[in-house]
Order: C-alpha cells, then structure tokens, then sequence
C-alpha cells in the first residue's frame, strides 16, 4: 500500500513538472503585447518623407531622403522640392548627397528603437485648419520593414503610428512617445536644411515679383 501511494505521488509530480514550462510560456508575453523594436538597430536603409502643406504661397513643402547603411553611416540622397499654393507643379527643387557621421547613425538610430509601443487605433491630433504635416520613417532590416508615421500637428508629432511588416503579416500599434521626432531632429542638419531656406526664400521672391506685362505701350499716352 505505501509503495503504491509513493508509486501514484511521483506520477503527479512528474506530471506538474512536465507543465511547468508550457504555463510559463504563456504567461512570458501575451498576444497583443507589442514587441520591442531592438531590430531598428540593424537597419540597411531609412527612408524619410518629411512633408508639409497649407495655406501658404509655397507648399506643398517636400523633403524625400533616401538612405543605406553603408559602413555603420547613413548615406544617400535628399530631395527637396517647394512648390506654390493654387498653382500646379513644383517651382523650386534640389537634390543633394547626404552622408550622416556615424556617432549620428548610431545615435538616430538608438532613439527610434527606444520608441514604447502601445496597442490601439491611430488618431492623429488636428487643432488647426492651416498646418498639415505627413511624415514617414521607414526603417528596413532584412525582410522586415518598420515605419513610423505621423499627420499630427501636435508636439513632436504625437501620437504617431508604427507599423510592422514582416513578409505578409502587417501590424500596427501607436505611440505618444517624442522618441520618432527627436531622431528625425538629429537628422535634419545633414538633410540640407540650408538648401531647403534657400529655395524657400527664392520661392518667396518670385511670388514678390511684379508681372512682366507682353504690351509694354499698354499705360502710356498716345502720340499726336
């Protein structure tokens, strides 16, 4: 009798064991806990679309940069391109090379990963009728490919919208984090912000000047 009761506790010890880990499994992260974005680190190309619009004699406002790593820097290109408000096409634009120093790359690139991650449904903040940004950083690593977006007009851009794509699988997730805008700061002197005032300013001259009329006699007095 006693070897029988020693015999039937060590089977359900046994079996507690056996669940042990499978219970721990799933109580490590749940199913909608959004994943840390460590993967940013190892990013082979960034893309940015930092764009702006309203009413204004000069936008649409667009700043297209396209950029790899390339030896732990971020090198490339930035377009720029200012445009006229009521007027179709773009009027003033530039391209130039960017390269990024690496302390930059590394830096820009640790503060994306450090965005905290909250799940939910994007909202942007709109408090106003005449600001309209629209904002893209997208980060690739292998096959996967990580954008952080924004059309808010608040504040460092919150909240802004993150979304993950891997193969077929597209998640999205929100965050009210200033994490995406402080990177995007660390970018925007090697994007050719100098070339962006200049065009802007050469825009804002042309819509200044006066019209050049074809008939020049139109005004003057006629000869007797």
């Amino acid at each position: 009798m006693y070897k029988k009761l020693s015999f039937l506790l060590v089977l359900v010890l046994a079996g507690s064991c056996d669940r042990l880990p499978l219970e721990s499994a799933a109580q490590s992260q749940p199913a909608d806990t959004p994943p840390p974005l460590a993967a940013v680190r190892q990013a082979e190309t960034v893309e940015i679309y930092n764009d702006w619009n309203g009413y204004s004699d000069i936008t649409p406002i667009l700043r297209h940069s396209k950029l790899r790593l390339d030896r732990q820097k971020l090198v490339g290109n930035s377009h720029i391109a200012v445009g006229g408000y009521g007027a179709a096409g773009i009027h003033q634009q530039k391209t130039t090379k960017v390269q990024i120093p690496t302390a930059v790359t590394a830096q820009f690139l640790a503060t994306l990963a450090k965005t905290p991650l909250q799940v939910g449904t994007y909202q942007p903040r709109l408090d106003s009728s005449d600001n309209y940004p629209s904002i893209q950083i997208r980060v690739t690593i292998d096959r996967q490919q990580i954008t952080f977006s924004s059309q808010s007009q608040a504040d460092n851009y919150v909240p802004w919208k993150v979304t993950l794509q891997q193969h077929h699988r597209v998640t999205e997730y929100i965050s009210n984090s200033a994490f995406p805008a402080q990177a995007l700061k660390l970018l925007n002197p090697y994007l050719d912000r100098t070339g962006l005032e200049a065009i802007v300013q050469r825009r804002l001259r042309q819509k200044l000047q006066p019209p050049q009329f074809k008939n020049q006699t139109i005004g003057r007095k006629s000869r007797p």
